[in-house]
């Protein structure tokens, strides 16, 4: 469920407001020409050209690309990748025309192709890569400089995600040259999650500290308040990471990385030691600290006995056996079943526990996917424009063309996640400023936020004053059911993310370096295996000093050697 909650909000990122697009003729028009009166200059500046950036080419212009399929996708009638419902608008209306020039499924035989034409120096026009494939074309000058063709074709929507997204084309510019297009990333902190409905019935407070958290677990078990097997903090299941990792850098659910960040750990993440060495922040003496913690906590039941062999934490949370769990500011979409069992049940979230100097800390989302074009390609322009094409079609021919169908990754060449950074923000507070009269509906920008203002027009009839109270009652559940887990989500849980203040930590790396790609896997098992041992008493603390020599005997050592050449 998780995982197609998450596809949902990132396609609504994506595809839930294109913007006109206009094109008939060439994609240039020139300004006003001077006049041919008597002592006009003949040395006067060549007019500058003014380019539409939805205009169509006068001839077909042809992109070829690296294509990463889903070998399970369903299209439609005799549809493909190469030839669907999207790529025959972008033929019909702008001219453009895909080729795939390969394709692989997804995951780990996609990866292997884009190395593979990296190495070969066999490139389509444009592919979709990852961090260090990026770094590997650019120092091998297999790239175009995007600068030019940027500056004169991305439509005026595709700057204000960049520009909305401080420092992201920063991240791709290397001595000045554009090299890639990046894709945004779905804000995300892990934040604590809790049955305010409990804390009520026992007079506590919200929490604030580690102290106080383990102290409202321990009140919620020995007052029963899930009954006799009530579960304190109920967290990773079978299968599930103990944490975020510079790999899975959103992971925040239902796993235990706020008590990690709580005591200044980041495992899962390349971090800078006090000399601004590259360090990975899973061999710390900081998570070892928390790993101590946790071992403690267990100890005692805090944590949940069946950690890590549990089948489904989302079944404990929706039965009422557990008062708290960590999730991300969307976790509010997956508590339908719990507050179906229980009405009363009022989960809130609070960014908590803080460190011992009062902050709330996170690791930090990161992209992981970029659009690269080939240095030797003839329309480098062309991809701009079908990238600036993903998010704005308003366009009548589009919607007449798809019937209504939601385009995914399997029809968007070239797709990329794009949405403006301050997208989360401006939902959360256009919905507080409609529901007290503060604005508008048709105030609500329904060009650029277009998600906003669908949800604006749906607000009224779900929130219940007090309008700036958001515990379960005070919502009409009832009244609009296909909008309510939307504006339960944005206004809990999002409200509770955008008001916090958050220290964010960012990995030096985030995706896999030369070495990883044989070693990782196994170095990542030697991890798991040791940390989950020792938070359940299986194995000494002197096995964290064991994992690290291992560690960096097993490939670690010449790991951080490359990760540190990426700072």
């Amino acid at each position: 469920m998780k995982k197609a909650l998450f596809t949902t909000l990132a396609m609504v990122m994506v595809t839930a407001s294109l913007a006109a697009c206009s094109g008939n003729g060439g994609s240039t028009t020139e300004t006003a020409k001077p006049s041919n009166n008597v002592g006009t200059s003949t040395n006067a500046p060549a007019p500058e050209e003014t380019i539409d950036p939805f205009a169509k080419f006068e001839q077909a212009t042809e992109v070829s690309i690296g294509r990463g399929i889903d070998p399970n996708y369903k299209y439609d009638g005799s549809d493909t990748a190469e030839d669907n419902v999207y790529t025959r608008w972008l033929k019909d209306k702008y001219n453009i025309v895909v080729k795939h020039a390969w394709e692989a499924a997804q995951g780990d035989d996609y990866q292997q192709k884009v190395s593979l034409a990296i190495s070969s120096n066999d490139l389509p026009d444009a592919m979709v890569v990852n961090e260090t494939q990026l770094r590997q074309m650019v120092k091998a000058g297999q790239l175009a400089d995007l600068n030019e063709v940027y500056n004169k074709y991305a439509s005026p929507e595709l700057k204000a995600v960049y520009d909305s997204n401080p420092g992201l084309l920063d991240g791709v510019t290397f001595d000045g040259k554009l090299y890639a297009l990046p894709e945004t990333t779905l804000p995300s902190a892990s934040m604590t999650w809790i049955r305010k409905d409990w804390l009520d019935k026992l007079d506590l407070k919200e929490p604030k500290s580690l102290d106080d958290l383990g102290n409202i677990a321990k009140a919620f078990i020995d007052n029963k308040m899930g009954g006799d097997n009530t579960i304190g903090i109920v967290g990773t299941q079978q299968g599930g990471s103990l944490s975020s990792n510079f790999l899975a850098s959103t992971d925040h659910w239902y796993n235990f990385s706020p008590l990690f960040f709580a005591n200044d750990a980041y495992p899962g993440i390349w971090v800078k030691d006090k000399d601004g060495n590259a360090v990975y922040g899973s061999t710390t003496a900081e998570t070892k600290t928390a790993l101590t913690m946790m071992r403690d906590w267990y100890a005692s039941g805090i944590l949940d006995k069946e950690l890590g062999i549990r089948k489904s934490t989302a079944e404990v949370v929706a039965s009422g056996q557990a008062g708290i769990f960590f999730g991300p500011w969307w976790s509010a979409y997956n508590l339908g079943d719990s507050m179906a069992n229980d009405p009363n049940a009022n989960w809130r979230p609070y960014a908590a526990p803080l460190n011992d100097s009062g902050q709330f800390n996170s690791n930090q989302a990161t992209g992981s996917s970029y659009i690269v074009v080939n240095k030797n390609a003839k329309h480098p322009e062309a991809v701009i424009k079908m990238t600036s094409l993903h998010k704005w079609t308003k366009d009548e021919e589009y919607k007449t063309l798809t019937a209504g169908k939601e385009m995914t990754s399997q029809e968007v060449p070239l797709f990329l996640i794009l949405g403006a950074g301050d997208q989360l923000e401006y939902a959360v507070d256009s919905l507080r400023k409609v529901l007290t009269g503060e604005m508008k509906l048709d105030d609500v920008d329904d060009i650029n936020y277009s998600w906003a203002y669908e949800m604006a027009t749906h607000v009224q009839a779900i929130k219940k004053e007090p309008f700036d109270n958001y515990d379960i009652q005070y919502f009409d559940q009832q009244s609009d059911p296909g909008f309510f887990s939307h504006i339960y989500a944005h206004l809990n849980g999002g409200s509770t993310f955008v008001d916090a203040d958050i220290n964010w930590t960012r990995s030096i790396a985030t995706a896999q370096t030369k070495t990883m790609e044989s070693r990782w896997t196994n170095l990542k098992k030697l991890e798991d295996e040791i940390f989950l041992k020792i938070i359940m008493g299986s194995a000494d603390l002197s096995a964290f000093d064991e994992f690290v020599t291992k560690w960096k005997d097993q490939g670690g050592d010449k790991i951080t050697e490359e990760v540190d050449a990426l700072k």
